[in-house]
């Protein structure tokens, strides 16, 4: 899929709903929305058990906030998660799944236009894009996975569902990420390593060889610290 396919999939929705609310990731969120010049209505849904985040956002695009017990209704089409950490992404998932009955085919990829997707990407949908990152050729996203600034993600990757790599990372070729799991900012991941679910990759970290789910690992050369649950 280009990004010229991606922009016209974002600027053909009447609108847009973004589960859960963070002032400060909304404010990524809508700076994607500004450079896509976006025209459509933007709904904002938050969970009342939920605190809003202290850290303000501008934007020029008109936006309604709305607590998911003020609606009768799912909004339409059109959704995207306001996280990039894994555990909220699934949380968030479950919970309106489980209240309106909405399906990973029922939310958006935001790309934002300064970063390069080969059109010969696959995703699954709900990929957050941020700016000035690159998914080479061939890789396979998974359902909601985010790509931070400045990243490189590399060819014939596999990107498991709700996965987030964080910015300045870097991955090479044929690497396999699994479900939930996180690379933290400035991290490199070699040639062919597999990295499994749910496992932590802590900043800065340089990975050589593959690492197990369920762990939190870090360092240069990155190693096994503690397993997690």
């Amino acid at each position: 899929m280009s990004n010229n396919q991606f922009d016209i999939q974002i600027n053909s929705m009447e609108e847009i709903t973004i589960l859960g609310y963070s002032g400060s990731y909304l404010s990524l969120i809508f700076e994607s929305l500004t450079a896509l010049e976006y025209k459509g209505k933007i709904n904002i849904i938050i969970n009342e058990t939920e605190k809003r985040a202290v850290a303000p956002f501008a934007t020029n695009i008109p936006f309604t906030e709305i607590f998911y017990t003020e609606l009768k209704q799912a909004p339409g089409k059109g959704y995207t998660f306001c996280s990039n950490k894994p555990s909220t992404k699934k949380f968030l998932h479950r919970f309106y799944q489980d209240l309106w009955k909405i399906t990973s085919s029922e939310f958006v990829d935001l790309i934002h236009p300064s970063s390069v997707v080969s059109s010969t990407v696959t995703t699954k949908l709900g990929l957050q894009m941020e700016p000035l990152s690159v998914i080479a050729p061939y890789t396979k996203i998974g359902f909601g996975v985010n790509v931070g600034r400045n990243c490189s993600v590399g060819h014939h990757n596999i990107l498991g569902d709700f996965c987030s790599v964080y910015l300045g990372a870097n991955l090479a070729g044929h690497v396999e990420i699994g479900e939930g799991t996180t690379i933290g900012p400035g991290c490199t991941v070699f040639s062919n390593v597999k990295i499994g679910s749910n496992t932590m990759i802590g900043g800065g970290s340089v990975v050589t060889k593959d690492i197990p789910s369920n762990v939190l690992a870090f360092g240069n050369p990155c190693q096994i610290v503690k397993n997690i649950t």
